[in-house]
């Protein structure tokens, strides 16, 4: 049933329940105030976007070039790792007699039989080695010192198969040249399939971004008619612009970080673990904890700094108190009392910016203390290592320190960025939580559950003790009104406001919250918005105009007319003079704020808009600019011919309007206070007479007396 049925003063209280990803959350609203009570539920992002979302169409595919990247991000550790190895080693092997057999097993080859040429020049020793009591060292092996040094862990057996399987790799300058070619491959590799996962990450956000964005624009479409003081356009462009930008940019960092983090991080621990698991077990704790205890005092140093700037904040506004209240202290002669005063609260400042910096210096002094042990412990345990017993499982190479400390130091901005996680969700849920809010509210003006089509306006416009109020206060206190068909029609007031009220009644732009609005008898409230739009129009108000070309702004974007339609009715207008003027005539490009438009053009261009729809009610709202008489000649001129032959009601800004119309209607505090012609007022009507004094008595702009 439409609002307007509802008994005065009666608030609608409606509870809309929506259900997403199996999340829901319930608000209740005022059909006046909107929102009344919010109630969130947890994680209210992953209503915007579901779990589910990270597995479909674009958000897969950055799931999957991260794999790649990731993948390619390993490789290029394990290529510097064996760079390192390599260059640490100069491809040397050296042999003891005890470890020939060992050797010859590690690198024994069913399919390839075939060696280097130093070890073809080495064969014999290698066949003697047997028989020297000194260790043999064989130079120029590539990979194959490598892998004799790692013999003891699954890297040697990989690449001493590797080293079986590929020549190249036996022989020190090509095995670096093949490591180094492979290494800067996989960064490419690497570099853009990380680039990929962003972009496609991005666009995933920007998508549901661009669902919110399409959702408020809709919405305050319905919602902007009602407002008739532009009191949320603001809000709603806050809502549309930093909201949904807060919203995408969490949903793209959380996307970013929920794929590549989990995925490095366990990269990095798999290639530390495969190393060493003990060493990586016993470098990980102190590590996490230094990372812990970090983490946490700068939480507390965030909050104490939040603290202490809002009370240095307090105590700046207080120092300032006595610029603003001069005559109070040189009046009652408080100089005295104002120096104490300020002097006091100064150095309180002062001793909050103090504190500010010694917290400040307290935890960077700190941070860096557990940092320096943390760092000073993980080398000791790693050079304990080192310096162990070559060849011993235990033992760690330079190569395998080196890759453990990159793995330490790669995990550590994964670490973090998990960490920042949810406080990224919850900036963004709490914007997504605004939006839900403004979305949730109910339209004022809804179309009922069997309305039926309403015929063109032919007897009567008729309101029946209509009230309307916005906020507490009625504009609209039972008003009754008969308009006939046909004829022009003048409404006025002391309050700009009710005269709007009124006009916005008979499109349906607002609901009455008590009365009734008549067309011939039927009442709108139970027609259909598109037949009585489509018969009832409103030309003027602030920007009469949106972007596009002024053909565009005549037709709507509408191909059902043409531009010979479109020209025809800017003739009508006498707008079609200043088109033409125009270098691209009807194509000229109308900006935002109307910056081709000069004083009442964009009044006249958005009257050829009416008349091209040939509305059988037309509502002008005149322009209030000044103007040349040239210019009042077409305005007047204009909309003569715009009322002829139709019902036309206007809120005039000129006296020769008034002059001119059939009936005035005067509205005072919420009533109809008279009715009739200008003439008839201003002798009859004492508070007619006070109205028109007060909007056109020639010294109604002056701000004080001439000299």
């Amino acid at each position: 049933m439409p609002s307007g049925s509802c008994a005065a003063g009666a608030v609608v209280v409606c509870r809309a329940i929506e259900r997403s990803g199996g999340e829901a959350r319930t608000a209740e609203f005022s059909a006046e105030s909107g929102p009344v009570v919010s109630r969130q539920y947890p994680d209210l992002l992953r209503r915007v976007f579901p779990i589910q979302q990270l597995f479909r169409g674009q958000s897969l595919w950055a799931l999957v070039w991260c794999v790649i990247g990731m993948a390619a991000f390993a490789a290029v550790l394990v290529c510097a790792f064996l760079i390192v190895a390599l260059l640490n080693s100069r491809g040397v092997v050296t042999i003891e007699s005890r470890d020939v057999a060992e050797y010859q097993q590690l690198f024994a080859s069913g399919t390839d039989t075939s060696g280097t040429d130093a070890e073809n020049e080495n064969a014999d020793e290698n066949e003697n080695a047997t028989q020297q009591p000194t260790p043999r060292a064989i130079p120029g092996l590539g990979l194959k010192a490598v892998a004799w040094e790692l013999r003891h862990r699954s890297w040697g057996q990989v690449l001493a198969w590797s080293c079986q399987r590929f020549t190249s790799l036996r022989a020190t300058d090509s095995a670096l040249n093949w490591l180094l070619v492979v290494g800067l491959a996989l960064g490419f590799v690497y570099s853009t399939a990380m680039t990929q996962m962003v972009t496609l990450a991005s666009r995933a956000a920007g998508h549901t971004a661009g669902q919110l964005r399409h959702s408020l624009h809709r919405h305050s479409i319905r919602m902007g008619t009602s407002d008739l003081v532009d009191a949320r356009t603001a809000e709603v462009i806050e809502l549309f612009t930093a909201e949904v930008e807060t919203v995408r940019s969490g949903i793209e960092k959380w996307i970013r970080t929920i794929f590549r983090c989990p995925l490095g991080l366990l990269v990095l621990l798999s290639l530390a673990m495969t190393l060493n698991w003990m060493v990586t077990i016993e470098c990980l704790l102190p590590l996490l904890a230094c990372w812990y205890l970090i983490r946490r005092e700068r939480r507390y140093l965030e909050r104490e700094q939040t603290l202490n700037r809002d009370r240095a904040s307090i105590d700046l506004k207080l120092l300032g108190e006595g610029i603003r209240k001069s005559r109070l202290i040189r009046g009652y002669q408080l100089e005295a009392n104002e120096d104490q005063r300020f002097e006091k609260h100064l150095e309180r400042y002062q001793g909050r910016l103090q504190e500010i910096e010694r917290r400040e210096r307290r935890t960077f002094w700190l941070s860096g203390m557990l940092g320096l042990v943390c760092f000073s412990l993980v080398l000791f345990l790693l050079g304990a290592r080192m310096q162990g017993l070559p060849g011993s499982p235990e033992h760690l190479t330079l190569a395998e320190g080196l890759l453990l400390l990159s793995c330490f130091a790669f995990g550590l901005k994964p670490v973090e960025s998990l960490a920042n996680l949810r406080q990224i969700r919850s900036e963004a849920g709490q914007a997504a939580e605004r939006i839900y809010r403004y979305l949730n509210t109910i339209p004022e003006v809804g179309q009922a559950v069997g309305a039926k089509f309403l015929q063109p306006l032919e007897k009567m416009i008729e309101l029946e003790d209509v009230v309307y109020r916005l906020g507490k206060r009625n504009l609209l206190n039972k008003v009754s009104l008969k308009i006939p068909a046909t004829g022009t029609t003048a409404i006025v007031a002391f309050d700009a406001l009710e005269a709007r009220a009124l006009i916005s009644l008979l499109p349906r732009f607002i609901e009455p919250h008590a009365g009734r609005v008549l067309i011939d008898g039927e009442d709108i409230n139970w027609a259909t918005l598109e037949s009585l739009r489509a018969e009832t129009l409103l030309v003027g108000g602030k920007e009469p105009w949106y972007t596009g070309t002024i053909l565009e702004n005549i037709t709507g974007g509408e191909a059902r007319y043409s531009l010979n339609q479109a020209t025809e009715a800017a003739k009508m207008v006498h707008a079609h003079n200043f088109i033409q003027k125009f270098p691209q005539g009807y194509e000229t490009i109308i900006g935002e704020h109307g910056e081709q438009l000069r004083g009442v053009q964009g009044f006249l261009l958005a009257l050829a808009r009416a008349m091209l729809r040939d509305p059988v009610l037309l509502i002008i709202e005149e322009p209030s600019l000044e103007m040349t008489d040239a210019e009042k000649a077409h305005v007047e001129d204009a909309i003569r011919r715009a009322s002829s032959g139709r019902t036309t009601i206007i809120l005039p800004s000129r006296i020769s309007t008034l002059r001119g119309v059939d009936r005035i209607v005067l509205l005072n505090r919420g009533k109809v206070e008279v009715v009739g012609t200008h003439d008839v007022l201003l002798k009859n009507s004492a508070l007619y007479r006070h109205w028109e004094y007060m909007n056109f008595n020639e010294f109604r702009h002056e701000t004080s007396p001439i000299q």
